[in-house]
């Protein structure tokens, strides 16, 4: 116990040294001073380890489990109701895209007017289509006072095209016998002039054939071409003939040759044409030979078109003739307003064929010709207007070399000849002209039910030799209008307005001619359908039954109607 104390003690004696020295510490820390230390200073990066881990795609297959299951067989509930059975409704649907292969159109008129046409044509294919056209108008009416003006117009065509993967073939033949008479003239004004209506009778027979092949490649730079061969004969009753024979060919490429052009296409059209042309007094050879290469660059709105024409032209003589042909179109406004110009010329070979088509009252014995359209420059604007009228407003101008026209031959009342024409027949005058023509087309479709269209057009001669652009209107126009009364019943009409033209006097005054009245048409007609497969038709033609003149001593017949009936079969 006594020792215990003792340590005790001491402890105490060394915890009251250690408390006498803290006031000596505590007064030492708080001397002020201060230590400067000077050394460089070198920043230093530890150098960056990277840790070298690579992705590792563990392989790992998960084993699909084996389901095991069974289907409950449960009874099925009785059933206590049993309905009573009900007939099928019967519902007869009509097909209206129904295609039949024959439409047989026939009626008559006055003047006895027969008229008969026939189209047959085959059915849907991918793989050919063959068809077949005949068609039968003439009348024997009498105009009054003049001569017998009977005539006739009929026609056959066969036609077809042959489809494979690549390549379309086309093909058709053809025949044509149109009747006409030389009834321009009053035989009361000729007493004792003996004739028949064998003697004023012209008929113009006309056969051909046409083929061709067209390749059908859709890829960019592949060479698409066509070739065409065609032919034809045509006589008359006067011993005139005339036989053609022609090739001709394109062949284009659409490549991308040009990166800031969005669709480019380069090619080339060519034509090789011989007319064979004999008539009472002689006979001729004619060869036309015309190339036009091209090139066609299409941007967004822009469409551009450049090339030019080069035709060789050889009968009696023989010349080179060379043509601009520069089209551009802009679409302004896309479907609404387009704009278009271009400068192009070209060859026309006034063939017996082409002039006859014109005026089957021509002299077999006709001064065939070229008309030589040196050029045309042209522009205009097309598009719509609210979706529901397409208009075309176009103007031009061209300079045209030997520009035919139409002259009555007429005797000189001086000559103590008989007139052997009578003023019955027509010739052909050609003269330098400079034309300006201006025209302006419209379609309004409203609704599915009403159509009326307009096509207007003014041309301005201006002659180099002849006084007046003979037998050749300044105004032409025609307003037509269609309209379904209802799912059975269509109406349709026309009128044309020509204005007056003027006709060349053969006599021995040159500057002798006559003015040829203006003259107003008026047209109606309509149909009624029985069924999809019967329809009857009534046509009311020159409604204001007036005597007008296309052509100067040729009277049109007056009020004229015709009534008849369709099949489709």
């Amino acid at each position: 116990m006594k020792k215990g104390f003792e340590n005790s003690s001491a402890i105490f004696l060394v915890f009251l040294g250690l408390i006498s020295l803290f006031p000596s510490l505590v007064l030492a820390q708080g001397r002020n001073q201060e230590v400067t230390i000077v050394a460089p200073y070198q920043p230093t990066i530890s150098d960056a380890r990277k840790l070298d881990i690579k992705p590792v795609v563990k392989d790992s297959l998960v084993e699909i489990p084996a389901l095991e299951y069974s289907i409950l067989q449960v009874a099925p509930l009785p059933q206590t109701f049993t309905p009573d059975p009900i007939s099928p409704v019967y519902i007869e649907i009509e097909n209206k895209d129904t295609l039949r292969r024959n439409y047989l159109r026939a009626g008559i008129g006055n003047y006895t007017t027969p008229y008969a046409e026939l189209f047959t044509n085959t059915l849907k294919s991918n793989k050919f289509s063959l068809g077949f056209h005949a068609k039968h108008l003439s009348s024997s009416g009498q105009i009054a006072g003049y001569a017998t003006s009977k005539y006739s117009q009929n026609q056959i065509w066969l036609y077809g095209q042959r489809y494979l993967r690549d390549y379309t073939f086309t093909g058709n033949v053809f025949y044509k016998r149109d009747v006409a008479h030389y009834y321009g003239f009053k035989p009361d004004n000729y007493i004792g002039l003996d004739f028949t209506d064998d003697d004023l009778k012209q008929r113009f027979s006309l056969i051909g054939a046409e083929a061709g092949i067209e390749s059908t490649y859709k890829k960019n730079g592949d060479l698409n071409y066509s070739a065409k061969a065609d032919f034809y004969n045509l006589t008359d009753l006067f011993d005139s003939r005339e036989t053609k024979v022609g090739i001709g060919g394109t062949a284009n490429t659409k490549n991308e040759f040009m990166d800031f052009v969005d669709e480019q296409e380069l090619g080339t059209d060519g034509q090789l044409d011989f007319y064979r042309n004999a008539d009472s007094l002689n006979s001729q050879g004619t060869a036309v030979i015309s190339l036009q290469p091209y090139i066609r660059l299409g941007f967004d709105e822009l469409n551009l078109y450049l090339g030019f024409r080069g035709t060789l032209a050889a009968d009696s003589v023989t010349k080179f003739h060379l043509y601009p042909a520069i089209n551009l179109t802009y679409q302004i406004i896309p479907e609404y307003l387009q704009f278009y110009v271009g400068v192009n010329g070209g060859l026309q070979r006034n063939s017996y064929r082409l002039v006859s088509d014109q005026n089957p009252w021509i002299n077999p014995i006709f001064p065939l010709g070229f008309t030589n359209t040196k050029y045309q420059v042209k522009g205009g604007f097309t598009g719509k207007l609210d979706m529901v009228l397409d208009y075309n407003f176009s103007v031009a101008y061209a300079d045209i070399e030997n520009m035919l026209f139409f002259a009555n031959i007429l005797a000189d009342p001086l000559s103590s000849a008989i007139p052997e024409n009578l003023g019955n027949k027509f010739t052909g005058i050609y003269d330098d002209v400079q034309l300006t023509t201006v025209k302006a087309e419209f379609a309004w479709q409203q609704s599915y039910n009403l159509s009326i269209s307009l096509a207007a057009e003014y041309n301005n001669y201006k002659m180099t030799n002849e006084l007046k652009p003979w037998h050749k209107p300044a105004f032409n126009t025609k307003v037509g209008a269609k309209y379904q009364l209802n799912p059975k019943i269509s109406l349709s009409g026309e009128l044309f307005y020509r204005s007056k033209v003027y006709a060349k006097l053969f006599v021995s005054d040159p500057q002798n001619f006559t003015d040829v009245n203006a003259f107003l048409d008026l047209n109606l007609g309509g149909e009624y359908c029985f069924n999809s497969r019967i329809s009857a038709f009534v046509q009311f033609n020159n409604l204001t039954g007036t005597q007008y003149y296309r052509w100067y001593n040729y009277p049109m017949q007056r009020f004229n109607a015709m009534a008849g009936l369709t099949f489709s079969f």
